[in-house]
């Protein structure tokens, strides 16, 4: 018994790993199950580390850095706390690492300033050349308990790790993935066995260098990636293609390609010609400013009393697939306009696919910073540093098809990414209404370092209402020698109340390369009755083209220029819609015009327009709209 006791208190005074004192007391006490001495001393041994991991000592430090802030050491380990000049009940924060001798460097004063001036606070403690070890991760612990309980700032950082500050991050973030809003980072180190190598690293790991290598998956971040995925902690890394240090291809790359396969959000910016080095760049790149501060400021808004949505659930729809001809492909809708009410007309269209026609469905949404569907978020901002944002995008690297419905969307530009990497992708795409002018501001998309735009790779975008404005209804007269296309097959009456666009200068017309299906005849007025106006000529409002991206890959596009909520009330737009899809999969054979493309729910469309107050139209959460 004086043995198993003089072996407890030796691993008390040796290290205050409490993961591993409670394996080894674990042990201890099935070796000694009769013994309640030994529970007694293991619960003593188990409060006494618990007391020393959250014990706060906090000294002055003569730590410089690049901007005002405060300098301490807490337990005796460097820290600083740089704070934006108003704070708030739970002040947002980033978690900067490496925190060493001279880190934070002046190179990254732009990248903070941006932090400060969206009301983030900026942190960080240098706990030496742990290399992400529990003894590490415990002071890490302590540090983040202080920041949160006595200083005020949130519940759920976003961590930003440049080069070993990943391993660090990383294995404090994956055995707290709960306490993490997202993580960002800077040619980060997420493989040991890349950088330092073993045995650099055995001694912070008090093994050796076997020890080590046979247990790596406990403590390499490349292999503990689940938790993370599990509680959708979004990641953007920027990496250098040139890197010889942390190389590419074993650190951001792999992340990426595991993080994916359990289902995770990740973005990987490829920083062309860059090494491991402190390129201006790197500290001053948009992209990862925007990802650190959305995350940061939502995760905080979602935190308040008075939230509406846990962040780490689903902020989109899911209906899954039953039989049919669809079968295990993926459809992913995009609904993030304000004005012809895609948030109602998709999730109906996608519950309609799944159930009667085999398709796995998921519909995207634009969300508030409170996680709710929000149609009245303007589009686009006034203020150009301003973003929406689409939970969820990173499903379209999986998705079969997408069909979209965007409207002068602000986007960050890893969202962009994800929709400029499947216009690459030679997969389908069938764009609806406002689609062709589905972006706002936003870096370009290109191909072969060419600007594209949205006219280009669609075939047209508005140009005006050729159609009078929420007065003229829209008649689609089928091209007659098309009729026996596969989109229209079954399709006997078209009609709609969005207006007819006009996506064509008068002199040109459709371009060659795209080829008509249906003609759009503006009415009299929105009743369903009423006869054409015929002041007005017919112009195109479907067409199809083939895209090829940057991947030298033939992608099938359908545009479509109707598109409201009301439109969808008409079986010929919803039939053409699905038969689009078919087509657009190579499943054309497979369209039968007998199969039903009627709602599974009852379908009452809302009217488009702006007047949101007049018209129903508020921000809803999520589950609203999957359909009773």
């Amino acid at each position: 018994m004086q043995k198993v006791i003089e072996s407890v208190l030796l691993s008390v005074d040796k290290s205050i790993d409490s993961m591993r004192l409670i394996s080894h007391f674990s042990l201890l006490l099935k070796q000694s199950m009769k013994s309640s001495l030994v529970t007694a001393v293991i619960l003593l041994v188990a409060l006494t580390v618990n007391d020393r991991l959250v014990s706060q000592e906090i000294t002055v430090s003569e730590k410089k850095l690049p901007l005002a802030g405060e300098a301490f050491q807490i337990n005796g380990l460097d820290a600083f706390l740089i704070e934006p000049k108003t704070t708030q009940s739970e002040t947002p924060w980033v978690w900067y690492a490496p925190t060493l001798k001279n880190l934070p460097g002046k190179e990254e004063i732009w990248m903070f300033e941006r932090f400060l001036n969206a009301g983030i606070a900026i942190a960080g403690i240098d706990v030496g050349e742990s290399y992400g070890s529990p003894k590490g991760t415990d002071q890490y612990s302590v540090f983040y308990e202080y920041l949160t309980n006595q200083r005020g700032l949130s519940k759920r950082p976003v961590l930003l790790a440049r080069s070993r500050g990943g391993l660090m991050l990383y294995n404090w973030g994956i055995e707290n993935p709960n306490q993490v809003a997202a993580i960002a980072g800077i040619y980060p180190v997420c493989n040991l066995a890349s950088y330092p190598g073993i045995e650099k690293a055995k001694d912070a790991y008090g093994l050796n260098a076997a020890q080590l290598s046979e247990n790596l998956s406990k403590f390499n971040p490349i292999e503990r990636l689940s938790s993370l995925a599990k509680h959708r902690v979004p990641i953007l890394h920027l990496h250098g293609d040139q890197d010889r240090v942390v190389p590419l291809e074993d650190n951001s790359a792999i992340i990426q390609k595991r993080y994916s396969e359990l289902g995770g959000n990740m973005h990987l910016k490829l920083m062309e010609g860059q090494g491991h080095n402190m390129w201006q760049g790197w500290f001053q790149d948009p992209t990862l400013t925007d990802f650190v501060i959305h995350h940061a400021q939502i995760e905080n808004q979602q935190s308040s009393p008075d939230r509406v949505s846990n962040p780490k659930q689903d902020l989109w729809l899911h209906f899954k697939g039953k039989d049919g001809p669809g079968k295990n492909k993926k459809i992913v809708f995009v609904a993030a306009e304000q004005e012809y009410r895609s948030e109602q007309s998709l999730p109906m269209m996608a519950k309609l696919l799944a159930s009667r026609h085999g398709f796995d469905c998921t519909v995207l949404f634009s969300v508030n910073p409170d996680g709710k569907v929000d149609p009245t978020l303007p589009a686009p901002f006034k203020e150009k540093s301003k973003h929406h944002f689409i939970p969820g995008l990173e499903l379209l690297a999986n998705a079969d098809c997408v069909v979209w419905m965007s409207r002068f969307m602000q986007l960050p530009e890893e969202q962009l990414a994800y929709f400029y990497e499947y216009f690459d992708s030679g997969k389908p795409l069938v764009a609806l209404r406002t689609a062709n002018h589905g972006f706002w501001g936003v870096k370009p998309y290109q191909v072969n370092e060419q600007n594209i735009s949205l006219r280009e790779l669609l075939g047209g975008a508005f140009m005006s209402h050729h159609g009078g404005w929420h007065r003229e209804a829209t008649i689609g007269i089928p091209v007659l020698d098309k009729k026996s296309h596969p989109i229209l097959s079954g399709v006997t009456d078209i009609w709609g109340t969005s207006d007819v666009y006009r996506c064509h200068a008068e002199d040109k017309g459709l371009p060659n390369d795209c080829t008509a299906l249906v003609m759009g005849q503006p009415a009299q007025s929105l009743d369903a009755d009423a006869p054409p106006n015929t002041d007005k000529v017919p112009l195109p409002i479907a067409w199809t083209k083939t895209w090829i991206g940057n991947k030298n890959l033939e992608s099938k596009i359908f545009h479509f220029t109707m598109g409201s909520a009301e439109d969808f009330a008409n079986e010929g737009v919803r039939r053409i819609v699905v038969n689009s899809i078919y087509w657009g999969l190579d499943l054309s054979e497979q369209i039968d015009p007998t199969r039903s493309v009627e709602p599974i729910d009852p379908y009452l469309p809302m009217k488009s327009g702006f007047n949101y107050e007049a018209l129903g139209v508020t921000p809803r959460s999520v589950d609203y709209y999957q359909i009773p």
